[in-house]
């Protein structure tokens, strides 16, 4: 029967919703179905006597006569009669132009919600029915969580194919015997993804955020299958960020040593030259010896630099083994993040004040020797260079 309804009222060029009652314009064709129709109370018209084949007439179905024979109006009032159990009939939804086996994902998020109630109930302390509407008690350790298991249409419309599939992943954990720690780690972030929420709207909010209640759920069974609670993982990392930290530091620290010997080798080649004969063999050779200075420091630099690197490429192992919160890593991170880049500018600072030295000597003998225009450039053009490079080396860092 319901199959020529939904033919009825579907090739229809004219239908009107009343109060309860759904007015069709249909040309007759099969006056003993229309007879069956008006027998079972299905149509509501005064009299079908009249009626001949090929009269067009407009036939008042019954809004809830239509209901036992499995059409529905609209989604909500199929909802309304079809909360927590999926139909074994066959059901037609006017609203989705389809039958419900027919659906597609329509089918699929309603069955999934279904199974997820179903599954809720199981799992709760105690569950009751008031107003149509089933209610759960969940208790996990210090808290209870009251669900009251409602939802809309429109929440059905917010579950995509992957919600639908993480719905079905965490009915399998709750259903599990074998993974208790996993399913009472997943409860009991239920009860603290939910605890804040209105009452009313706690399920509703549970299905349209599935996704963000099953990512924190999941990021708190990885800690605690490395056998951390959360206060445990933020002790843990800043630790290692401190360690980290403290290990940066050390680059600079443990050369101040070898640093001070920058300025010290200026100040004695500067006074140990013979200005009387500039050209003396030994200021080319304290020259020369300069360069040799600065070229070994270089190498020590280069080593720092390495030490960096080496740091660099440990922390961002470290941090690659914390995949699910990364907003988590990178606050706990970010003072070493900038003491990272302040350690590679002042290595930076440092070579810049390294070859100052020997440009300032040469200036100093193309001064003496008269060639002052040159000694200038020569100075200028270090300078420039040298400012040049702090300023790109700021801004890349």
């Amino acid at each position: 029967m319901l199959d020529k309804i939904v033919q009825i009222i579907i090739s229809s060029s004219s239908i009107i919703i009343g109060e309860n009652v759904l007015f069709c314009q249909h040309q007759i064709n099969d006056l003993e179905f229309i007879s069956q129709l008006y027998e079972e109370n299905v149509i509501e018209n005064t009299s079908i006597d009249s009626y001949k084949v090929n009269d067009i007439v407009i036939l008042e179905f019954s809004l809830t006569s239509l209901l036992s024979k499995g059409f529905y109006y609209n989604v909500d009032i199929f909802l309304k009669w079809n909360y927590y159990e999926f139909p074994k009939r066959e059901i037609y939804i006017y609203e989705l132009k389809n039958y419900l086996a027919e659906t597609g994902n329509f089918k699929e998020e309603y069955n999934s919600i279904i199974n997820l109630v179903k599954q809720i109930k199981e799992i709760s302390k105690y569950s009751y029915q008031e107003d149509e509407l089933l209610n759960s008690i969940i208790v996990r350790e210090e808290k209870s969580l009251f669900l009251i298991l409602k939802y809309s249409f429109d929440d059905l419309k917010s579950i995509d194919k992957e919600k639908v599939s993480l719905i079905e992943s965490f009915i399998d954990i709750l259903k599990s015997h074998i993974t208790m720690d996993k399913k009472n780690i997943y409860l009991n972030q239920l009860v603290e993804f939910l605890y804040k929420e209105e009452e009313q709207t706690r399920f509703s909010y549970l299905i349209r955020n599935f996704d963000k209640y099953i990512k924190k759920s999941s990021a708190t069974y990885n800690y605690y299958l490395r056998d951390f609670s959360y206060n445990k993982l933020k002790i843990e990392l800043d630790s290692k960020a401190l360690e980290f930290s403290q290990k940066l530091q050390s680059v600079i620290n443990d050369s101040q040593t070898k640093l001070i010997a920058i300025p010290t080798a200026l100040v004695f080649v500067l006074s140990t030259l013979d200005y009387e004969n500039i050209n003396a063999i030994k200021n080319y050779l304290a020259l020369v010896g300069l360069i040799l200075f600065c070229i070994f420091i270089q190498i020590f630099i280069n080593n720092q630099k390495s030490a960096i690197a080496f740091i660099e490429e440990n922390i961002n192992y470290y941090k690659g083994t914390f995949k699910d919160d990364i907003n988590e890593i990178k606050e706990s991170f970010k003072k070493v993040e900038l003491e990272k880049n302040k350690q590679i500018k002042r290595l930076f600072q440092i070579q810049i004040l390294l070859w100052l030295i020997p440009i300032i000597t040469i200036s100093v003998l193309f001064f003496v020797n008269g060639y002052k225009y040159i000694s200038i450039f020569i100075a200028l053009i270090y300078i420039s260079l040298s400012v040049f490079l702090f300023f790109w080396k700021m801004k890349i860092n």
